[in-house]
């Protein structure tokens, strides 16, 4: 073990490579998390200038759990950067009057599900208002009747029930993100073995170990290790910092932790199959871009693998990084009876992993 001892010594003391293994996971999951409850907060600007037809509009949508932002004009209203924005200028008084006659301006920034969904409850927010001033005997008992409604509790209470994993898509995104990030940082990470190369440094090291195989063994573990660790600062900062539950089993969470640790052992070999073939950092650079980005690419770490062409989807099967982003497909589900699914694309990694290796002691000694 000594080689695995100096090499991890040697990557750690690297304290840029040190500060990207920490802040990058870090910060995507920020990012991704912070997306995703944009995604999923509604919410509406509206500029209503009657207080009390505003009061009884806001105390509504309130109670639909829909983030309100009241605009100081009507401009502001239909030039804002929420899922829907309204303006409606008609008062108390002229509903009371004629309630067919309500004026409503609404402007969609881009029409998605939040945008709908808040057109459906503005609706019956005003047919129900309609419905007050036609009924309502005198424009006093009109005002009254909408502050009643207002105060009173909702008379149907809706309680959102999500089958599987509430949180499947934040957290298959997030994860599917890491997989981009550790993909690319352990592949530009071998990098560092060029320097070795061209100094006859790594021929020294190969006097300590048994064998070829033994020596990527223990220099594949270290990137092994680091990934693991970085896959657990994931996931203390998925339920520490954001609270979010995986609802996964001991034993799923056991095989993340090792698919992401082979996910590093195929990375890691790739990149010293590559490092063999050159011994200039700039051509080792590009080469690492080369391949690394059309293995993410194409693998669905960076959008869904069903958006690409069919021909693209075919090629992808074979693809280390589409197995485990399915594998995290499979996994944060929340479904049970996906066992099979999970056992082919652990066993894929597995093999892939081993195929690796043996392109690796194929390498000759004065390439590595």
């Amino acid at each position: 073990m000594r080689i695995f001892g100096l090499y991890l010594k040697r990557i750690v003391k690297r304290r840029l490579t040190l500060i990207f293994m920490v802040l990058l996971p870090v910060l995507f999951t920020f990012m991704v998390v912070t997306q995703y409850n944009d995604a999923t907060k509604v919410t509406l600007a509206m500029y209503v200038p009657d207080p009390a037809v505003d009061s009884y509009v806001s105390a509504m949508l309130e109670k639909q759990d829909v983030t309100l932002i009241h605009a100081k004009d009507a401009d502001s209203a239909i030039q804002t950067s929420a899922n829907l924005g309204i303006v409606f200028t008609s008062t108390a008084g002229e509903l009371f009057d004629n309630p067919g006659a309500m004026k409503i301006e609404s402007y969609a920034k881009e029409v998605n599900f939040n945008s709908k969904s808040l057109e459906v409850k503005l609706n019956s927010i005003f047919s129900s208002l309609q419905t007050l001033a036609s009924n309502a005997p005198d424009a006093g008992a009109f005002q009254e009747s909408m502050k009643l409604m207002a105060d009173s509790p909702a008379p149907v209470t809706i309680k959102p029930s999500i089958l599987g994993n509430p949180n499947a898509v934040v957290l298959t995104s997030t994860f599917n993100m890491i997989v981009f990030i550790m993909l690319f940082l352990t592949m530009t990470n071998t990098l560092l073995f060029l320097g070795d190369k061209v100094h006859s440094t790594t021929e020294r090291v190969l006097l300590t170990a048994k064998n070829k195989l033994s020596y990527y063994l223990q220099t594949v573990s270290v990137f092994a290790a680091i990934g693991i660790v970085q896959f657990l600062l994931m996931i203390a900062l998925m339920s520490g910092a954001f609270g979010i539950d995986l609802e996964l089993s001991a034993f799923h969470l056991l095989l993340l932790v090792l698919a992401y640790g082979l996910l590093n052992v195929i990375a890691a070999g790739i990149g010293l199959l590559l490092v063999s073939r050159t011994t200039k950092q700039s051509t080792g650079r590009l080469l690492v871009t080369v391949v690394s980005l059309p293995l993410a690419m194409l693998g669905g770490t960076l959008w869904p693998s069903s958006i690409m062409p069919e021909g693209m989807q075919r090629f992808a099967r074979i693809l280390p990084t589409r197995w485990i982003t399915e594998l995290n497909t499979e996994l944060f589900s929340g479904f049970t009876g996906s066992g099979s699914a999970v056992t082919v694309h652990f066993v894929s990694l597995l093999g892939c992993a081993a195929l690796i290796f043996l392109l690796l002691t194929r390498v000759k000694t004065q390439d590595i």
